[in-house]
């Protein structure tokens, strides 16, 4: 303030100097010199900014409507909701609609599958002014709200009415299956308000095919049930399959959440087939853990003494010619025992357990191979000096150019023998593991299990991409999404790549957008609800399927984590600056052109 004082009496000073004391004009000086000291003086103004406070309640309100799916369901009060924020508002007002994102003002229906207020309230907070929130409440953050910031706000509650709905709360089931599995579907059904029947009619359908109708029972009011639907072998054909799960119960008034759509990919043949010669513990927990870890179909057959093979899933006999055919249409074989004929293909062989074999018995401890290996990235986060001991290892040499992932020395001490070790001859890769008693770390849990399946998974992920089976996908999609969420692209490879164009095509909607991937390397799409096949021409053998639901969470009723509230009874000031009006740099334009105007008319320079 200072600063602002001797300034403008320095330039009122300066002024009259100059037209009074040295140009000597009489009375025209004084005119002239009061243009200079208006100028002068606002020019020392703006340059040191002093701010004024202003009272909050002066500025115009901004009022934050909620636009989730919520707000136009069979209960919703999206009318009520968006003519109450328009009065609010008023002609000065701002109106933002907010859900999982924040948009401008429009007056079409709700279309977010999110009810996020944080972003949306910062914003309006600085602003300045009054805020108001006009919602029905059930925001997905209304609970975790800062106490600052969520009494900054009015909040106007519009709750939604209680109508009857059932809901498919949930449908999971395996992305993956082989033609000879059957495929189950778990179903979760919520209820709501009075429904007029006790049951009703779940429908399973690809396209026009009905695949599936069950009876069920609906749980009391409100309540959840869970039930399970299982299509039989061969019920879908080798291929790529969009289900629609679909929920009728009588006086259900809310349609959109009663339908689900899932994705399930049949392989003609398990592209993972291990064969136990002969039956015993480690074959066992081996295809235990690889059907739990693998996400792809695995089939197990296991040889019975003399009895010939058995189906280890089932416990069903099977012929060796089953057997046999299984072996010879898998992308990846794992023998455990006596191996048959295998050939060139990606295969995982477990000899320490087959007859005959010269096993060493006594207890291996197990350690990670010093020098580098395909594994060793994915077993360097285990603690193999804290696991139990291997029960026997394998006298073998390992070829001259496989690698070592895992040896072991027995009672610690010794000369250390390979374990696990592999090679990739011409494109084909092969895996021997060379102890007997793995299944023991498996059975035993804790970190044992946690070791057992970080070998498998980290083998299999190994034969699994090898070229001889696929070439991994550089760019996939999320198969399924709720309605309102967008669609999830992720790039597998560690840069960043250029923009993608994207070509979806859909039973009404054909279009091309472009991926702009950020550092986590993902992009998003916004689709309407339907079943969509997307291809990158830019990227070789990317493209698939994906399917945006009819249905989303906001459709049924959810928990109110925020209630109405008169929020702050004071408004906020709020500090303005001179430059923020514009008037005073009006002003001194005039002054400083009314100046020269009038010294020209004198004839000064």
């Amino acid at each position: 303030m200072l600063a602002l004082i001797v300034g403008v009496a320095l330039g009122v000073a300066i002024a009259v100097f100059v037209y009074i004391g040295r140009e000597r004009l009489g009375g025209a000086g004084w005119g002239l010199a009061l243009l200079r000291a208006v100028a002068f003086s606002l020019l020392v103004i703006l340059l040191v900014n002093p701010t004024a406070t202003r009272a909050g309640s002066d500025l115009p309100p901004t009022v934050l409507l909620d636009a989730s799916l919520s707000m136009g369901d069979a209960g919703g009060q999206w009318t009520r909701a968006r003519d109450t924020a328009l009065a609010l508002a008023g002609a000065r007002g701002l109106v933002l609609r907010f859900g999982d994102r924040v948009t401008s003002y429009d007056s079409a229906a709700p279309t977010d599958g999110g009810s996020l207020l944080a972003p949306a309230l910062r914003a309006a907070v600085g602003r300045g002014g009054p805020v108001f929130v006009v919602t029905d409440g059930e925001l997905a953050d209304g609970g975790a709200l800062p106490p600052t910031l969520r009494s900054a706000a009015t909040v106007i509650r519009l709750p939604r009415d209680t109508v009857p709905d059932a809901a498919l709360l949930d449908v999971a089931t395996d992305p993956r299956a082989g033609l000879d599995d059957s495929v189950a579907i778990a179903i979760e059904i919520g209820t709501w308000g009075r429904l007029t029947d006790t049951a009703g009619t779940l429908d399973i359908t690809e396209g026009n095919r009905r695949l599936a109708r069950r009876r069920v029972a609906l749980p009391p009011s409100p309540g959840v049930a869970r039930t399970v639907v299982t299509l039989p072998p061969h019920t879908l054909a080798a291929g790529t399959h969009v289900l629609a799960i679909a929920l009728h119960a009588p006086g259900d008034a809310e349609p959109g959440d009663d339908t689900r759509l899932r994705i399930v990919h049949i392989a003609a043949a398990p592209p993972v087939v291990v064969t136990v010669d002969p039956a015993e513990w480690e074959g066992k927990f081996l295809v235990r853990e690889l059907g739990a870890l693998t996400q792809t179909p695995v089939a197990g057959y296991a040889k019975i003494g003399l009895g010939g093979w058995i189906d280890m899933r089932t416990e069903h006999p099977v012929s060796n010619t089953e057997v046999a055919d299984a072996v010879r249409r898998a992308a990846v074989v794992v023998a455990v025992g006596r191996a048959g004929a295998i050939g060139r293909r990606p295969a995982w062989r477990w000899p320490a357990t087959a007859p005959g074999a010269s096993v060493d018995d006594g207890d291996w401890y197990v350690r990670s191979d010093p020098n580098p290996s395909p594994l060793a990235g994915r077993l360097s986060g285990v603690m193999w000096d804290s696991l139990p001991p291997l029960a026997g290892a394998l006298a073998v040499v390992p070829p001259r150019a496989a690698w070592i992932a895992l040896d072991a020395r027995r009672g610690r001490q010794g000369a250390a023998r390979p374990i696990v070790f592999g090679r990739d001859s011409a494109g084909v890769r092969e895996l021997v593991t060379a102890g007997t008693g793995l299944w023991r770390w498996a059975l035993q849990g804790g970190a044992p299990l946690e070791a057992y399946r970080t070998l498998v998974a980290s083998g299999m992920d190994w034969l699994l991409s090898s070229e001889a089976i696929h070439a991994p996908a550089r760019l996939t999609a999320a198969a399924a999404v709720e309605r309102g969420t967008p669609v999830i692209f992720r790039w597998h490879r560690d840069s960043v790549p250029a923009p993608i164009a994207v070509t979806l095509a859909g039973d009404t909607l054909r279009r091309t957008d472009t991926l702009r991937f950020g550092a986590d390397r993902a992009a998003e799409i916004a689709l309407p609800p339907g079943v969509y096949h997307w291809s990158a021409g830019s990227v070789p053998g990317a493209g698939g399927i994906v399917a945006v639901e009819p249905y989303s969470d906001e459709y049924h009723p959810g928990s109110v984590t925020l209630s109405a509230s008169s929020g702050a009874r004071e408004h906020p000031t709020h500090l303005i600056g001179a430059r923020s009006r514009w008037w005073l740099f009006a002003l001194v334009i005039v002054a400083l052109v009314g100046e020269w105007a009038w010294r020209t008319r004198k004839g000064l320079p």
